[in-house]
């Protein structure tokens, strides 16, 4: 197994495959990265995003980003919601301004276009993860679900991943203290208020690291009882107090 790291988004990436190495792996996914990073980014003022909140048109690779977000928006019954740039910034978690935030499906997208990068040069038995959104190619791959503990970076449990995604959604690392619990970074589309709860996690498995990523916000917000979409694993995780 080879591994590779960097920095991107705010975040690190981590790669590790098996097999022989691509001429040019980690410039092509430094490459890949920056590209939609300069494309999703809210933090950037030249940025795809930013300039379509200031009123430009959507370039066709953010279009292609925020069509997605659209149609888990509608599928989730508005749970994810990504026009809430507003709110986020009113709530101490983002750079404010209005419009639409693309940080809850922006990580898992960018993960699976690092995929798609890979197996073009013919590397398939790979993990890539970036800020904990982790996809898998061929072969089987152990990674760690981490307990939705503020104090610890311990281990929840593992999992196995074979040409699966897997994004977890939480409110244990972005968060300020409230009277029941946590103030997450996740807004509630439906009173546009910071979720409050003890810390928690939810983690999804998908096919697409995208999907996997905002169904995490959706069912974050909906809770631990609403029933799983198709296609979907769901696993829930919670630090008694």
């Amino acid at each position: 197994m080879k591994i590779l790291t960097g920095e991107s988004m705010g975040t690190t990436w981590k790669l590790a495959w098996r097999g022989a190495s691509a001429p040019g792996m980690e410039k092509e996914i430094t490459q890949t990265l920056a590209k939609w990073e300069n494309v999703m980014s809210q933090w950037q003022p030249d940025s795809d995003l930013s300039r379509f909140n200031r009123g430009q048109p959507a370039t066709p690779e953010l279009q292609r980003v925020i069509d997605l977000a659209d149609e888990i928006r509608q599928a989730s019954d508005g749970a994810f919601d990504h026009r809430l740039l507003k709110e986020t910034g009113e709530a101490g978690f983002g750079p404010g301004g209005n419009g639409i935030d693309l940080s809850a499906i922006g990580k898992g997208f960018a993960v699976d276009r690092a995929g798609e990068s890979l197996r073009k040069m013919g590397v398939t038995d790979f993990v890539f993860e970036l800020g904990g959104e982790i996809l898998a190619g061929d072969g089987e791959w152990k990674v760690a679900i981490e307990k939705p503990d503020p104090t610890t970076q311990e281990t929840a449990m593992t999992v196995l991943l074979k040409n699966r995604a897997l994004a977890t959604s939480g409110n244990y690392r972005l968060f300020q203290p409230a009277d029941g619990g946590l103030a997450s970074h996740i807004i509630d589309p439906r009173t546009h208020q910071p979720i409050i709860r003890p810390p928690s996690s939810v983690s999804v498995l998908a096919k697409d690291c995208a999907i996997a990523d905002a169904w995490a916000t959706a069912l974050f917000v909906l809770g631990r009882d609403f029933p799983t979409p198709d296609g979907l694993e769901v696993i829930w995780n919670e630090v008694e107090r």
